[in-house]
């Protein structure tokens, strides 16, 4: 055998095995690194926030939030984290708006009373310092409408209690008609009528806020604009003329998307605004 051949052999096999070890080299390389864990992440914000720094915190806890982990206690270091960057003077546009919905989110979450209260305080400091500048820009400075009379009504009790307080409500109906027609009694008739017409408008509150809370469990969509000012425009997004901006921080009810527009309620108010300045709240 010529002895070419017998030097080409070994390094054939050293080139195949070079290229057969490519492959997993080359996935070990893509191989995603290990992400640190929720808990550490979490650990991580808090201590960012103890020591003064609020970008390292919001970094973690957008992380969190990007993993779509929803909690109220991460919510509310996320709102005081943009208050606390806005605070130290490094403010990035549209932190008070991020603030305010991370608070925002922090107090509809909470179970505990005490961690709902202090993200309703912080809310507070947060929408003053907004209608605070608003004011200085001569600009309207109502930030928070308030929720519509039928939304804040249904918001008093809980969806099952509304369905037994309608439940409750058609049987004194039932039972008050059925008084007034078979009670051979006056008196009795009389008061008969007068359970039935109680219970008549009762029930039909009841259901209504019944299917008011159905709707706002199911179907309610809610955001908070993050950017300085959401200014309306058409279905063409085209800016509308004379129209006054959305204000920073400003809860909104999303109606619905089309595109990059949204279409939104703020109080009375209806308008499209474009998609990127919202941020919805997690529920």
């Amino acid at each position: 055998m010529p002895r070419t051949s017998l030097i080409a052999r070994p390094l054939s096999l050293v080139v195949l095995a070079f290229t057969l070890a490519l492959p997993g080299r080359a996935l070990a390389e893509a191989a995603p690194r290990s992400e640190p864990d929720p808990a550490a992440l979490f650990t991580a914000a808090t201590q960012a926030l103890h020591e003064g720094r609020p970008g390292d915190a919001i970094a973690s806890l957008e992380s969190l939030a990007d993993r779509g982990i929803v909690d109220a206690a991460a919510s509310y270091d996320r709102g005081l984290a943009y208050a606390m960057r806005v605070r130290i003077g490094a403010e990035v546009p549209g932190d008070l708006g991020r603030a305010a919905q991370g608070l925002e989110e922090a107090r509809d979450l909470a179970r505990d009373a005490r961690l709902a209260d202090d993200a309703a305080k912080a809310l507070g400091v947060v929408r003053s310092e907004i209608a605070r500048r608003r004011a200085r820009a001569n600009e309207p400075v109502e930030v928070d409408p308030g929720r519509s009379l039928s939304r804040a009504l249904a918001g008093l009790l809980a969806e099952d209690t509304w369905a037994w307080a309608a439940v409750a409500a058609s049987a004194l109906l039932a039972l008050g008609l059925l008084v007034r027609w078979a009670a051979g009694e006056r008196r009795a008739r009389v008061t008969g009528g007068i359970v039935a017409s109680v219970a008549a408008p009762a029930l039909a509150l009841s259901i209504a806020m019944t299917l008011a809370a159905r709707h706002d469990r199911l179907d309610l969509r809610e955001a908070v604009v993050v950017a300085p000012a959401a200014r309306p425009v058409d279905d063409r997004g085209i800016t509308v003329a004379g129209a006054t901006p959305l204000p920073e921080g400003a809860r909104v009810e999303v109606i619905e998307t089309q595109g990059t527009l949204a279409h939104v309620r703020f109080g009375t108010r209806e308008a499209w605004i474009a998609a990127g300045v919202l941020r919805e709240l997690a529920r």
